[in-house]
């Protein structure tokens, strides 16, 4: 029997360079195909859930892999969808990955610019918070919009802490992970995989926003306020040193 994990987000947080690392483990089998990301436990009831089903749709080629992973970063940020893996899968081991809150949040804006949704300037967005606009005409799983909140990571790793146990969850900080086999191999072992195995990508960063302007010093500043509080709770609920992202 194989065991599953997901990786949830932070959107914008390296998650498709994850997602290719352990593409590559020979251990390992991810969904396929790999856009759209699955989102099979969004916006559904337990009783819509097959998992034989599920694993028929996203995995049908994966008999030989003992792992099993998906990646819907539209799970991060909704609590049903937590909720329904644990009901569903309850021994589904979970996958954040994370980056610094306030270079998550201008990539975050800046893709959402370049995908022709945001049509406000940065200083419009972080100082003058003026609304976003309308996506009558797009169809997206949550908003782009979410700049602020969506680096708030305290407030999602507690809400999935209310579904899963603790030994359950591992949080990935990218900016240790990104050509570091040792923080690879640690991934591997969470997820009971060999750890010799060291895939081809791993010094290569993919899906990186298009950022062509300056980030103008006061918005630097101000995102860095607004994520000191969030950060230092972060490291508390952790246990662990994040002064990479200061």
């Amino acid at each position: 029997m194989s065991k599953n994990f997901i990786i949830v987000g932070a959107q914008r947080s390296g998650t498709t360079y994850l997602y290719q690392l352990l593409d590559e483990h020979p251990e390992i089998c991810m969904n396929k195909p790999f856009g759209p990301e699955p989102k099979y436990f969004l916006n559904k009831s337990l009783e819509e859930v097959n998992i034989a089903s599920y694993e028929n749709i996203f995995f049908n080629s994966c008999d030989s892999c003992s792992v099993k992973g998906e990646k819907s970063t539209s799970y991060y940020e909704n609590e049903d969808s937590a909720r329904l893996i644990a009901s569903s899968m309850p021994h589904a081991q979970i996958i954040f990955c994370l980056r610094n809150p306030g270079h998550r949040a201008l990539s975050n804006y800046f893709f959402s610019v370049n995908s022709r949704l945001e049509t406000r300037s940065i200083k419009e967005v972080f100082v003058e918070n003026k609304d976003a606009p309308c996506l009558k005409n797009h169809t997206v799983s949550v908003s782009p919009f979410n700049y602020l909140g969506r680096g708030e990571y305290i407030n999602h790793i507690e809400m999935y802490l209310k579904h899963f146990p603790r030994d359950k969850i591992k949080v990935i900080i990218l900016e240790e992970l990104v050509g570091s086999m040792t923080h690879i191999q640690d991934v591997f072992s969470f997820l009971g995989v060999r750890t010799d195995f060291s895939p081809e990508g791993y010094r290569k960063v993919v899906n990186q926003s298009i950022q062509d302007q300056k980030v103008p010093e006061e918005i630097s500043l101000f995102l860095s306020s607004y994520y000191k509080k969030s950060i230092a709770s972060l490291e508390t609920i952790l246990m662990r040193d994040l002064s990479i992202w200061r």
